[in-house]
């Protein structure tokens, strides 16, 4: 594994919001999108927030015992494809499987969007993919909004296994203590907006 540099703007496990199983959960620092009603604008900007190697990262997830997988979030992960890639292409090698949520949609990831972006759509099993559109908000599994799109692509994940997903979730205790999931889900979409 190299040295290459994650810029996260949190990480959390073991989460069941993010996708099926127990799951550690990586928000990627910066954002050029930048959805309007987007539920994590502290993501957007691209200052180093917590800066760590692959390597890391990859011993932080291997710190869990009986985590299923890794979710990607943001942020736009595929901004730092190459780093993700790496890390991902690392911890599918042990039997993990990957999520990731993208605004950039598959087709642009295919056409390689930004640098290595198919490098890392390549070790991704389930991809979200869409920009949040406020004025589509919906109530649907691992969805902010409904021209979101489910792409299951390996069979490492099955359709039936985000069926019932909690919608929300508070993990640890005290000032590390937080909510993480799908807000809107949760409360309406009268009452919030997007992904924690």
């Amino acid at each position: 594994m190299t040295d290459l540099l994650l810029n996260l703007a949190d990480a959390v496990a073991p989460s069941r919001a993010n996708g099926p199983g127990a799951r550690a959960v990586l928000w990627a620092q910066g954002c050029s999108l930048q959805c309007r009603g987007c539920h994590n604008p502290q993501t957007w900007g691209p200052a180093p927030r917590r800066i760590c190697t692959v390597h890391a990262a990859a011993s932080w997830v291997r710190s869990f015992r009986g985590l299923r997988g890794v979710t990607l979030s943001g942020g736009e992960p595929f901004e730092q494809a190459l780093g993700f890639a790496t890390l991902c292409r690392a911890l599918r090698a042990e039997g993990a499987d990957i999520v990731a949520f993208s605004g950039f949609t598959r087709e642009e990831i295919e056409g390689d969007v930004r640098p290595h972006a198919r490098a890392l759509l390549a070790e991704v099993d389930l991809l979200i993919d869409g920009r949040y559109e406020a004025e589509l908000a919906a109530r649907l599994p691992l969805r902010g909004s409904s021209n979101q799109r489910l792409h299951f692509l390996t069979n490492r994940i099955r359709p039936d296994e985000i069926e019932g997903l909690p919608a929300v979730e508070w993990i640890g205790k005290g000032e590390r203590a937080r909510v993480t999931g799908f807000v809107l889900r949760a409360l309406g979409p009268r009452t919030a907006e997007g992904r924690a």
